[in-house]
């Protein structure tokens, strides 16, 4: 494609996600209003000693960024600068590792809803009852959480309570995100603003409090980082097709594959990586290419599926739910629930006796007559709210989906946590609209960006277009929530550019990687 055209393309979609990461910059403002109010509103009744500990958080924050140059810098450029980039992000996996244990023995959540469905009818297919795969049972219905019930399944072979070793097993893959977000972003740019997507990505809140709960975004999202990681190995190649080339087009496929069996949004990704390829690197190339990564995508999905339905233990193909996509777009329409789940549009199914085609044909029909008889104005707030419910919700419902179900017998922090609920939701507003702010930033300043930025622009427009469609939930938008580190990457490097090189093999000065964080703080 020439490069014209390139050029308008790019420019569109950076003008349609600034636009969109603008208005999730203005939507979040006012929870962090209500969020500071509610605070307020709970340290008036009993408890003025949290006034004392927000007061020093806030403190010591101001306090690095005041005196960057100053003794504490100094102190802390000794202490460190004689680590390597390896040592480095060790002690990053390390301490998110640590975060995200301390997060899931202290806030110990029992599984509810859907998620509490899934954990536990693992332990009736452990014990070899397929039935809720069966006929128009839950897990018929809704096949593609079929796999994550089969894999809580295998664990119910070591105990018979083995939730605590499912959120053990969650901590390790999301630790295994950092790391791939250090790979990715590394690959990208350069190794220190890598380390640095791998720190943002360690205590970015969600992807904290989300360990506790027996949900399938727990596994999927490491292998969505790594089919990316190899996506961005593959487009960064400009030379001819070669043996590594391939291994990478298979590891992507593959890696997405696996991905798309634990969170059904792989297809996204993988519109993505031809939309992008066919664009930015010509037919040509997608035609020896793509062919690749789209048969390591079906064929493992295909052939577990039929493995499944030879030995009885489903009847469908994993992407192919006896309950038609159409229910979920149908709810998505709903302008009393904004979107959301409601029991009008599901007990629809019921009414047709569960026939596919019926629910389909009436589903269409429902939402045709919504959208025909609302009038403009109606149609815009509606699709605004729903919007601001899915993407305006800096925590991305984790509070919500882990500790309100958390068992407090033994929990403090559990405790503490429910009656103060501003403690998390606060912070995890002010790092929200901390990437938010950096990723507008980014999206304003085009010269010099890698052409891989533009993948992603494409990848996070299809996630907007998908959730305004389909039914919503903050949590939905969980899947794709590490891109905003990759965005504010951008942001963060167009204003502070590094004065130092990074050599993996050996240490380097910290003074100057230290003062480029704490020299963030001048812009706020």
């Amino acid at each position: 494609m020439c490069g014209y055209i390139m050029e308008i393309i790019t420019k569109g979609l950076n003008w349609f996600v600034f636009i969109i990461l603008l208005i999730i910059l203005l939507l979040c403002f006012p929870y962090f209003v209500i969020y500071a109010s509610s605070f307020s509103a709970q340290i008036k009744l009993d408890e003025a000693i949290l006034v004392k500990i927000f007061t020093l958080i806030s403190g010591i924050c101001i306090l690095l960024f005041v005196f960057r140059k100053n003794r504490l810098g100094v102190w802390a450029f000794k202490l460190t600068n004689q680590l390597s980039i390896r040592n480095t992000l060790i002690l990053i996996l390390l301490f998110g590792f640590i975060l995200r244990i301390l997060w899931i023995l202290l806030v110990p959540t029992v599984p509810h809803s859907d998620f509490g469905m899934m954990y536990k009818y693992a332990q009736e297919v452990q014990q070899g009852n397929y039935n809720g795969f069966h006929n128009y049972a839950y897990f018929a219905r809704f096949a593609h959480d079929t796999v994550t019930v089969l894999y809580f399944s295998l664990f119910y072979n070591f105990t018979t309570n083995p939730l605590l070793l499912i959120k053990l097993i969650n901590v390790l893959f999301s630790t295994l995100a950092v790391y791939y977000m250090y790979k990715i972003v590394a690959k990208i740019y350069n190794e220190t603003l890598g380390l640095l997507a791998a720190f943002l990505l360690a205590i970015f809140p969600p992807f904290i409090m989300y360990n506790s709960q027996t949900m399938s975004e727990n596994l999927a999202v490491p292998f969505y980082l790594i089919s990316v990681y190899y996506f961005v190995l593959i487009i960064k190649n400009e030379s001819t097709f070669h043996e590594n080339e391939s291994k990478y087009l298979f590891f992507c496929g593959l890696a997405l594959s696996m991905a798309n069996m634990f969170r059904m949004v792989g297809s996204v990704f993988l519109i993505a990586y031809i939309i992008h390829f066919i664009i930015y690197k010509g037919l040509k190339k997608s035609v020896l290419r793509l062919p690749i990564i789209i048969a390591t995508y079906f064929i493992p999905m295909y052939l577990i599926s039929s493995l499944l339905i030879y030995n009885g233990i489903t009847e469908t193909y994993l992407w192919k739910s006896k309950e038609p996509s159409w229910t979920s777009v149908l709810k998505g329409t709903n302008f009393e629930s904004i979107g959301h789940w409601n029991v009008e549009d599901a007990k629809l199914p019921d009414i047709y006796n569960h026939d596919p085609d019926k629910i389909a044909q009436a589903s269409k029909q429902i939402i045709k007559d919504r959208l025909s008889n609302a009038s403009l104005q109606k149609i815009s707030t509606f699709y605004l709210y729903k919007f601001g419910s899915e993407w305006a919700v800096p925590d991305m419902s984790a509070y919500d989906w882990t500790v309100p179900d958390a068992s407090v017998s033994n929990s403090s922090a559990t405790k503490f946590l429910r009656k103060f609920e501003s403690t998390v939701l606060i912070p995890s507003t002010l790092f929200y609209l901390f990437l938010l702010y950096f990723s507008i930033l980014s999206l304003m300043k085009n010269k010099g960006r890698p052409e891989e930025i533009s993948f992603f622009l494409i990848l996070f427009s299809g996630f907007v277009m998908l959730l305004l469609i389909t039914e919503a939930q903050a949590r939905y938008a969980f899947i794709i929530s590490w891109i905003f580190i990759i965005f504010a990457i951008g942001g963060l490097k167009s204003n502070h550019d590094t004065n130092f090189k990074v050599h993996p093999s050996r240490s380097f000065k910290y003074s100057n990687f230290l003062c480029y964080l704490f020299s963030i703080g001048r812009l706020f």
